[in-house]
């Protein structure tokens, strides 16, 4: 269908739909008088008119004023197109009466929202609705960027998505632009391997970094400098990332970084852990421009209701037939899922779009739903392929912004690592990891334990730092109004889980135990140096053997005085350093790879004194989380060592096997180098 037919229908479809919103808002609202259809419809019509003749230059107008006059100046003037709507209409005979500017600002509101609502109830595509509220001022916004001719190349990671999932989602139906880029433009997927541990902040620091050296684990006793770290903090992420950042990462050629955990070494960066603070004021001044906007605010939040509705609904439903594994889903993470699956992807969708129509060469933006929603529901349950129909619709608007944007756009699709499934190490054994090594130890010893699912809390406080970082008088007023929830000039939403220093009382625990999906990491705070066997052998005895005859417990990684790094287990023992097994290799079931990835992360200064893979069946892929997660990753075994990489035809994956994040940046910056070459940027067509 071509934009002018799509235009009417849309014109035609909205006009009904708000004809209806109009007559229960006269039985909603106050201040707002519509008797019948005729009158309803003849406004509708009007409204519609109006709006898509003067929404473009009202947004302009608005743009021209501060960050915090702007959304108070477009409400008021979305009151203005409104009295000005009815007006017209009631010249036309329908006899409308709205009483006052606030009453028509409620009412613009009003139909906003339930029309967004309604779009959602009945699956209606918005597309022409949003491309004229959001795409058109964009559009006007960046008309005078210069034309480039050096494709720019975008990587859109669904974050813990697996290829073996994503086929399956994309034979089923559930991607359907996914499956026409394949069938139609010659998208082909190529799976990777991430290194361990298999989970974001690792995954992330080598795609973009090209080195994610001393991230063992999700979170871990950092006895370098005796605090814990937690790799969703803004702190751990901008200390890490100085100390890995070479200064030539992925994005470094005039580059953007959104929603990620490091920068990729991007001048230009925006909800990034590793850089918060750092942003220029444009990037953040059009980060809030994007809640400001009625339609785009309204919208997201009504979708995020309804998601918070769809989870509560698909949890009861669960319970009820007894759909196993499962976990716990309650309010607060209705809210948590809401805010990944419908705010943070409606504000990803619209920065992305911005970022091509402006030029930039190259931008690496995180899309969070699928793997939140796959933590609590499972991998492959129906909850899922909601989320990724979702995803796939906004890649398939993107795409088709891509072709008007100012330079030719090459999409890629990735993620950092996939999910593996089953019952937790609580629900089959009846205790947590933290209880089992409190037992193992000897009476009396104190035992602290962080075994729990932090990341959507670190999603959370990067957005308000994001939206609190530069001068502004916006950004002034939030940061009053959160004045208790900061610590050191950085937001807290929810627990801080960092603790600062040896004099915490962590520091003197006798062991601290941490979890990142079925990996565990146990730490011994009172020793400044990773202990070796033998030395535990003496503090700790036999815990080391007891804990690997516990039958949740496949392997452990452990330093030894004369052999160097081995991994234990029920029957054999593997050293890492020569290749030598004794006995039945504890490492078989879980490929050929295990080995290189556990040396390696033996050699980390900061690596564990014991790193545990809980409990892995070959078979059905089945893992144990020590979290309380039916999806999750971290560690090794079943398919959340199976990220992938979909790709245009352009790029040509390598002939072997992509092992490492570090191949896959190599990879990535040679793909970029191919179709930008020498001078990539293209930085006279930014701004």
């Amino acid at each position: 269908m071509s934009r002018f037919m799509r235009l009417v229908a849309w014109f035609v479809m909205n006009t009904c739909v708000m004809a209806f919103t109009l007559l229960v808002a006269d039985w909603v609202l106050d201040g707002v008088v519509i008797d019948g259809w005729v009158p309803a419809l003849t406004a509708a019509f009007c409204l519609t008119a109006v709006q898509w003749a003067l929404w473009g230059p009202m947004n302009a107008l608005a743009r021209r004023f501060s960050s915090l006059l702007f959304p108070v100046l477009i409400f008021l003037l979305s009151g203005v197109l409104v009295i000005a709507a009815i007006a017209i209409s009631n010249r036309l005979g329908a006899h409308i009466r709205i009483e006052s500017l606030w009453s028509a600002i409620w009412l613009s509101v009003w139909v906003t929202g339930a029309m967004s609502l309604i779009g959602v109830l009945f699956s209606l595509d918005d597309r022409t609705g949003y491309d004229m509220f959001v795409l058109r001022p964009l559009r006007e916004v960046y008309r005078s960027v210069p034309r480039q001719t050096a494709p720019g190349v975008i990587f859109l990671e669904i974050d813990g998505l697996s290829e073996p999932i994503l086929r399956q989602a994309i034979d089923a139906g559930h991607m359907p632009n996914v499956a026409r880029w394949m069938r139609e433009d010659g998208y082909a997927i190529t799976p990777w391997e991430p290194d361990l541990s298999s989970q974001t902040s690792a995954s992330q620091a080598g795609i973009l970094l090209g080195d994610n050296t001393g991230i063992p684990a999700f979170r871990w006793w950092d006895k370098p400098s005796g605090s814990l770290r937690v790799s969703s903090t803004i702190h751990t992420a901008r200390e890490l990332e100085k100390r890995l950042s070479t200064g030539d990462g992925l994005l470094v050629h005039s580059g953007a970084s959104r929603w990620n955990a490091f920068s990729g070494d991007a001048p230009d960066t925006l909800l990034t852990y590793s850089t918060i603070g750092e942003s220029s004021r444009e990037r953040s001044n059009a980060y809030l421009a994007y809640f400001a906007n009625p339609f785009t605010l309204t919208r997201a939040l009504v979708f995020t209701l309804a998601d918070v509705v769809r989870e509560r609904w698909q949890a009861w439903r669960q319970a009820r037939e007894n759909v196993l594994p499962r976990v716990h889903r309650g309010w607060k993470y209705a809210f948590t899922r809401a805010g990944t699956t419908s705010l943070m992807q409606e504000a990803s969708k619209f920065i992305v779009a911005s970022d091509m129509l402006r030029g930039v060469p190259s931008a690496y933006v995180t899309f969070f739903g699928y793997d939140e929603v796959a933590h609590h529901s499972g991998i492959d349950r129906p909850d899922v392929w909601g989320v990724l129909r979702n995803l796939d619709r906004d890649f398939g608007w993107l795409h088709d912004v891509s072709r008007e944007a100012a330079r030719p756009y090459e999409l890629i699709v990735l993620s950092d690592h996939g999910q593996s499934m089953g019952e937790t190490f609580l629900q089959r054994y009846g205790l947590s990891l933290g209880d089992l090594v409190k037992q193992l130890l000897s009476p009396g010893a104190k035992v602290s334990a962080l075994l729990n699912e932090e990341e959507t809390a670190g999603y959370v406080n990067v957005a308000v730092g994001q939206a609190i970082e530069d001068d502004s008088r916006t950004a002034n007023l939030l940061r009053r109004a959160l004045q208790r929830r900061m610590q050191d000039g950085e937001p807290v939403i929810g627990e801080n889980p960092l603790v600062a220093g040896p004099r915490d009382a962590t520091a003197e625990s006798d062991a601290v135990v941490l979890a990142s999906g079925n990996l565990g990491v146990i730490s011994f705070p009172k020793h400044q140096h990773r202990l070796t066997l033998e030395q535990m052998s003496g503090f700790y005895p036999n815990l080391v053997k007891r804990l690997v005859d516990h039958p949740g417990v496949s392997i452990a990684l452990v330093e030894t005085d004369e052999e160097g790094p081995v991994v234990l287990g029920k029957e054999g023992i593997h050293y890492l350093r020569d290749g030598r097994v004794d006995g039945a290799d504890p490492l078989a079931p879980f490929g050929p790879t295990a080995a290189r990835h556990l040396l390696r992360e033996s050699t980390f200064e900061n690596c564990p004194d014991i790193v545990v893979i809980s409990q892995f069946d070959p078979e059905t892929r089945s893992v144990a989380a020590f979290e309380e997660l039916v999806g999750n990753h971290g560690g090794l075994g079943g398919w959340q060592q199976r990220p992938f990489v979909l790709h245009p035809p352009r790029f040509q994956p390598p002939d072997g096997p992509i092992i490492g994040t570090s191949d896959l940046h190599r990879l990535f910056k040679s793909w970029i180098a191919s179709v930008q070459g020498d001078d990539p940027s293209g930085a006279a067509g930014i701004r």
